[in-house]
């Protein structure tokens, strides 16, 4: 699939909210990443690192992180709907910060952790725009995130087993931290990466940037595991 619009630089982690998919969901730029100006230099493992926002091109890499921000829905807010979506690309740069149009009443809007506030969503994009554009970004390619299978079901998506990489499942992570459940994101930052997460409201673009950071740490041996596996 390819984008021809191209956004001004921007350092701000500020999702979009129109239904004018194709010409403002697509957000091009690099988002605190440790590296040299190049937009195309890849994510580092380690480290923070400083915001270098730049005008690229957009690159469909063939490994995609996503991460969503959800709201509360039902009769006791428990159930999840996603209220903003954040896709970035294995060198760091912002594809899609969108935020999603209500499909139904809010019951908790969860700010104090989503940072989802009304007015925010109010305008959002539809969500079955938004879907498609996610659903056809991730075609083909490597999915990397943290609990994807909530990511996915909020967004009525799925995508193929041997193409999810889970930072949350995958047992060489947990290992490496002594974990003997399932790690949070921000434990896995402060641990693997030695920064600080989520400290306050959550961001998905940086949550699906620091996803992608633990990733390529694990890269090499995850991927020849993948590959042993489908050997058999």
């Amino acid at each position: 699939m390819v984008f021809n619009s191209m956004l001004h630089r921007s350092s701000m982690s500020q999702p979009v909210g129109t239904v004018d998919v194709y010409q403002n969901l697509v957000k091009f730029g690099t988002l605190s990443i440790n590296a040299a100006p190049e937009h195309n230099k890849r994510l580092q493992a380690t480290g923070t690192g400083t915001s270098i926002p730049s005008i690229a091109e957009l690159q469909l890499t063939n490994r995609i992180a996503l991460d969503c921000e959800m709201v509360g829905i039902g009769k006791n807010g428990k159930e999840h709907m996603v209220a903003r979506v954040s896709l970035v690309n294995e060198f760091g740069n912002v594809l899609v910060d969108c935020y999603v149009k209500p499909q139904h009443p809010v019951k908790d809007y969860r700010t104090n952790i989503s940072g989802i506030r009304p007015e925010l969503i109010e305008h959002g994009v539809e969500f079955a725009a938004i879907r498609e554009l996610v659903r056809k970004i991730i075609y083909g390619r490597i999915l990397v995130g943290h609990s994807l299978n909530n990511d996915l079901l909020v967004l009525q998506l799925r995508h193929p087993k041997y193409s999810i990489r889970d930072t949350s499942r995958y047992r060489a992570i947990a290992k490496k931290v002594h974990s003997m459940g399932t790690p949070s994101l921000k434990s896995l930052a402060k641990a693997l990466l030695g920064i600080t997460i989520q400290n306050g409201t959550h961001d998905s673009v940086e949550d699906a940037q620091t996803v992608m950071k633990i990733y390529l740490l694990f890269e090499k041996q995850w991927e020849d595991a993948v590959k042993q596996s489908c050997k058999f």
